[in-house]
């Protein structure tokens, strides 16, 4: 098994962490001056680019700012509000209705399998970003062989959801007070 993550304990006591995407290296650390000397190990040994800062990778958007690093995906929700044309829809403040039975439109009308399929894998990308829809799109998921319009219509719901959130992120705050003056810095490599 290749693992995707790998952690460098530093003589300082400090932890630089090497992230793997095929052929992108993501590299964080608190400490940057070495997160410093650790890129210029790996650019001595293999052929890399420093492509700096990290600003947008794996369909996710990273902001500084003076609390932490925020991660969200804006670029991502307004591409899929647009391919299935909800850009001007009205925002649904809950995921689903309540008492909604999926299961019970069993001679409903057939929906487009592509489509459905198409439209939950999208939403799928945006589960590490807003978990609350985790469990709606793993229930739906169950009817992706013989979809149904009502299910579909679920499915809409939570894209409806999603357009009343895409404001947020999520925070990961600095916390520590050795590094406030510094920040954390994450940094992109590409090989």
């Amino acid at each position: 098994m290749e693992y995707g993550v790998y952690v460098q304990h530093t003589s300082g006591g400090n932890m630089i962490l090497v992230c793997l995407y095929v052929d992108d290296i993501l590299l964080t650390m608190g400490y940057s001056d070495e997160m410093v000397k650790f890129k210029k190990v790996l650019m001595n040994e293999f052929e890399m680019t420093d492509l700096g800062k990290l600003l947008y990778s794996l369909r996710m958007e990273i902001l500084y700012s003076e609390k932490g690093i925020i991660v969200q995906q804006l670029k991502y929700e307004l591409e899929l509000l647009k391919i299935f044309k909800l850009i001007n829809c009205k925002s649904a403040l809950t995921l689903a209705e309540t008492n909604h039975k999926l299961d019970s439109d069993t001679e409903g009308n057939d929906v487009d399998a592509t489509t459905f399929k198409q439209l939950l894998g999208s939403l799928r990308y945006l589960c590490n970003i807003i978990p609350d829809i985790c469990y709606a799109i793993g229930m739906i998921s169950r009817f992706m062989n013989k979809s149904k319009w009502s299910q579909y219509q679920a499915v809409v719901r939570i894209l409806k959801y999603i357009k009343g959130t895409l404001e947020f992120g999520v925070l990961f705050s600095y916390g520590a007070e050795k590094y406030e003056d510094q920040g954390d810095e994450a940094s992109e490599i590409d090989d």
